[in-house]
């Protein structure tokens, strides 16, 4: 997910941390020990201090190796064109390649090799961009050896370091092995923003994006063995099911089938091709166990969840560094206030819907296996897959592949491990699995469904002076595979939004229940401040029109503390014309959202069609993503967050109804095409904040501008999403 760079160069490393990004060298690594080793076409992993992220080769080009999934989100086109900058090279001699799953490359931050968060830019400062930049002097001050001139006087550029009195210059490739004999310097000067030649301006299109656009691109799905089986899967019909009995003969009957393979909730379909396999599959009639939860219908759920918002139980939140965070203030605030909005509201499970479905093709053997697949967790797949064949993760070799979408779905690993035991049935054989959208959707793995009750007191003046919020969901952290922070009793992503929110409410008291029927959850992009900034944002508008209030207005006396915040909030209502008489018939709505540093929000403008049908006449957007590195991506990746995220408010909804999922395909579960997109606006803002993330704004900001838009329409707040469950159709 694209990261904006901000002042790097105050980022304090460990010695250990700086080598991470050292430089490798074609037939050299450049590192603290100065030895020159051979090279191979991936690096190995490095000796003790050494961490190859960059490779550079005789005739000048350059590899860059990252551990940031290319999962779409254009991350690799910033990567490269950051080390063109930093090492001063033309951006057509860098390529940017996945590293190998080994500890050696590891997120700086988060200790995993996994692509979540929006770090993905931000993390490739500390290593790509560092290496570059250690690379750079360590090239410069061989060059000053060679010509016995102080270093200072040596500058680079076009892959050569040159002496500007003289006028000489020496190619990179004639350095290397000078270079590799120097120490590696311990605080590599990254160039500041004011010497910048290529980030910060519009770079330009990635060289794949014809491929890509055309379909030649080759994603996990297409990069298979010469040879390979094709398998596809058959879920258990409800959650937690599992399977009884399968009669093979149809399928085996079928020419071409090679295997039916039985797994605890699934079965298989092995085949030598997918049209094949999915024939045969059509033919299995399996028996199964129903699920724990199989008689629990969809209504019956969220009566639950609105229940436990009401009974007021649940776990209170404490976090040091949230000092807001004060039951016994807020609940004193609210039973003194001059009024109280007491609102409550309630979402459903979401899905992720990438284009490119689950795929992963394995081989076993009796001592390795290879995978060959898309994800965005590439360690915790590599332990899990070795994990279900009995192996460790240094047996595993994982192949990866540019994804085909992800949002948070190719974070967990479970189809990985499906595939890695259908490829066990047949040993030394390489096969490829392929969930249908159906299989997909039927398996899991969904935004939770949650419920919230906001209470918000408010003063005379009407301004908010405490926020309680009861919440309930399920636990995604108690279902995902990824390698996070766990649970503990509070799952922390239930109240992302509130309390990272810019505004100066003086108390607030968070409670959370955990409400659980056995559908698998995990991240869906933005998790879940999806669903916290619908609820508080709505709820602030219900304020604003009881109290008498502009929603702008209030919001702006809640930002007075916040100088950064408040100016972005007047950038985005600028934007959108706030300040002028709308048309007659016409309503605008307003939402904004924190998150990864980063400002964004919506405003929307729309008119009411005929009686619960509205027609959306414009959509501005806006970011503040600090120092903005990539304009194009920043704006790409909002326009991205809000159509997603437009999608799940208008319609977006997975009905899990007696533990079985009712949605099966695009057709039953709609997102918004290019035809049905409204006007939209986006605003980047660049500023010199810290560094932010882009890849999960928009989506939490553009669902609570509608529905406050409708608000200011009809005076009657919208509290479900999608809006199709509130009685409302866009037109």
């Amino acid at each position: 997910m694209n990261m904006n760079q901000g002042r790097h160069a105050r980022v304090r490393l460990s010695r250990r941390q700086f080598m991470g990004s050292t430089l490798a060298g074609a037939s050299w690594l450049l590192g603290t020990h100065g030895q020159a080793q051979p090279a191979s076409a991936a690096p190995p992993p490095a000796p003790v201090g050494f961490s190859p992220w960059l490779r550079l080769e005789p005739d000048g080009q350059v590899i860059a190796y990252t551990g940031t999934s290319d999962i779409g989100q254009g991350t690799w086109a910033t990567l490269r064109f950051l080390v063109a900058e930093q090492l001063e090279v033309p951006p057509d001699l860098v390529r940017v390649e996945a590293a190998p799953v080994v500890d050696t490359y590891l997120n700086p931050f988060t200790r995993n090799y996994a692509t979540f968060g929006s770090i993905g830019l931000l993390s490739g400062f500390v290593t790509l961009g560092r290496g570059a930049a250690a690379a750079r002097e360590m090239l410069q001050t061989a060059a000053a050896s060679r010509w016995q001139v102080p270093v200072a006087e040596c500058t680079s550029r076009d892959g050569a370091v040159w002496h500007q009195a003289t006028q000489r210059s020496l190619p990179y490739g004639d350095l290397l092995a000078a270079a590799a004999a120097l120490p590696a310097p311990q605080r590599p000067t990254l160039k500041p923003r004011a010497q910048w030649r290529l980030l910060g301006k519009e770079i330009p299109a990635s060289p794949d994006l014809a491929r890509r656009s055309s379909g030649a691109f080759r994603y996990g799905l297409d990069a298979v063995p010469k040879g390979s089986l094709r398998a596809v899967v058959l879920p258990a019909p409800t959650f937690g099911g599992r399977l009884l009995n399968v009669q093979e003969g149809p399928a085996m009957a079928v020419a071409g089938v090679v295997k039916v393979v039985r797994l605890e909730n699934a079965v298989a379909v092995v085949a030598r091709d997918t049209a094949t396999a999915l024939r045969a599959l059509a033919t299995l009639k399996p028996s199964w166990r129903a699920g724990p939860f199989a008689d629990v219908s969809a209504e019956a759920r969220r009566k639950a969840l609105l229940d436990a918002t009401m009974a007021g139980a649940g776990k209170q939140v404490v976090e040091e560094r949230a000092p807001q965070l004060d039951s016994v203030k807020a609940m004193a605030a609210l039973a003194a206030a001059a009024q109280v909005v007491d609102i409550t509201f309630d979402v459903p499970f979401l899905a992720h819907m990438p284009m490119e479905p689950l795929n992963a093709c394995v081989q076993v053997d009796p001592d390795r296996a290879q995978v060959w697949l898309s994800t965005q967790s590439p360690l915790d797949t590599q332990v899990a897959v070795g994990k279900a064949l009995g192996l460790t993760k240094q047996q595993v070799t994982l192949h990866l592949q540019p994804a085909g979408g992800g949002f948070g779905r190719r974070l967990e690993h479970d189809f990985a491990v499906v595939a890695a035991r259908i490829a066990q049935a047949l040993p030394g054989q390489a096969v490829s699995t392929l969930w249908t959208r159906e299989a997909e959707l039927r398996s899991g793995y969904f935004r939770p469904e949650a419920a919230a009750r906001v209470r918000l007191a408010l003063a005379a003046d009407g301004m908010p002076t405490a926020v309680r919020a009861d919440l309930a969901n399920p636990s995604l952290l108690e279902y995902s595979g990824l390698t996070n922070s766990p649970a503990n009793g509070h799952d922390w992503t239930a109240t992302m939004g509130w309390l990272n929110q810019p505004y100066a409410i003086p108390a607030m008291d968070l409670r959370w229940t955990r409400v659980d029927h056995g559908v698998p959850c995990g991240y869906w992009r933005s998790v879940g401040a999806s669903q916290n900034h619908f609820f508080f944002e709505c709820a602030l508008d219900v304020a604003a029109a009881r109290s008498g209030q502009d929603p702008l207005a209030l919001r702006q006396r809640l930002l007075r503390g916040d100088p950064r915040a408040s100016a972005f909030l007047d950038k985005l209502a600028s934007a959108a014309g706030w300040s002028t008489t709308p048309p007659k018939g016409h309503f605008r709505g307003i939402a904004i959202s924190s998150a990864n540093g980063c400002l964004s929000g919506h405003v929307v403008e729309l008119k009411l069609s005929r009686p619960g049908q509205f027609k959306i006449v414009a959509i501005v957007a806006a970011i503040d993503a600090g120092v903005v590195v990539d304009p194009r991506a920043v704006e790409a990746q909002m326009t991205g967050g809000t159509i997603l995220g437009l999608s799940a408010a208008l319609s977006g909804e997975i009905t899990v109804d007696r533990g079985a999922v009712k949605q099966r395909n695009f057709d039953s579960y709609r997102v918004v095409s290019m035809r049905d997109l409204p006007p939209l606006k986006v605003l980047t803002i660049s500023g010199t904040e810290r560094p932010a993330g882009v890849g999960e704004e928009g989506v939490a900001t553009i669902g609570p501008a509608i529905a406050n838009a409708l608000l200011a329409a009809t005076g009657k707040p919208v509290t479900r999403l999608p809006l199709t469950r509130a009685g409302w159709v866009m037109a």
